[in-house]
């Protein structure tokens, strides 16, 4: 499957620019996309390829008090949503990672970021719908493939943003 490098300079130039006016990266997504938004946030935060100092970035599935708390008084699937009114501000990068596209937590979060003036990237398979700002479909149906081309794109822009951040 054909990954556009030119989606993830985007991507990575969008976060970088993001970073850069001290803004931060939220990441989010179910299951197997959970994983891969708290694999994100670990590249970002520690480090990819190169020694440097950390990026801010949260992983809005790695609070489990606030999600259990929410989910049981409210609903699970505005969790994510009522992190990024919390948390979220102006300038910051909301990426919803959604094999999907069809995770009504991941969209009430892109739905709420954007109320907020965050920037919204989706990660997501081809049938899903565009709500994002930017909506990276992977041309796949197949759970598997999807994800795979996700860490692989994920991968791929920590790399870049490294590049970019240490242009300055």
């Amino acid at each position: 499957m054909r990954i556009s490098k030119d989606n993830i300079k985007k991507v990575a130039g969008i976060i970088t620019k993001s970073f850069k006016k001290n803004g931060k990266l939220l990441v989010c997504g179910n299951g197997g996309s959970c994983c891969d938004a708290m694999h994100f946030v670990g590249e970002i935060v520690c480090t990819y390829k190169k020694e440097r100092i950390g990026y801010p970035a949260v992983c809005l599935n790695s609070n489990m008090a606030v999600i259990t708390a929410w989910s049981n008084d409210y609903s699970y699937e505005s969790a994510f949503a009522r992190q990024v009114e919390a948390i979220g501000r102006n300038g910051d990068v909301l990426v919803g990672i959604s094999t999907s596209g069809k995770s009504e937590n991941v969209l009430k979060a892109i739905g709420t970021a954007k109320k907020e003036g965050i920037y919204t990237i989706m990660l997501t398979g081809k049938n899903a719908p565009k709500l994002a700002d930017l909506t990276v479909k992977f041309n796949s149906t197949d759970t598997p493939r999807i994800q795979e081309c996700t860490i692989f794109f994920i991968h791929e822009v920590c790399g870049e943003i490294e590049r970019l951040m240490e242009d300055d």
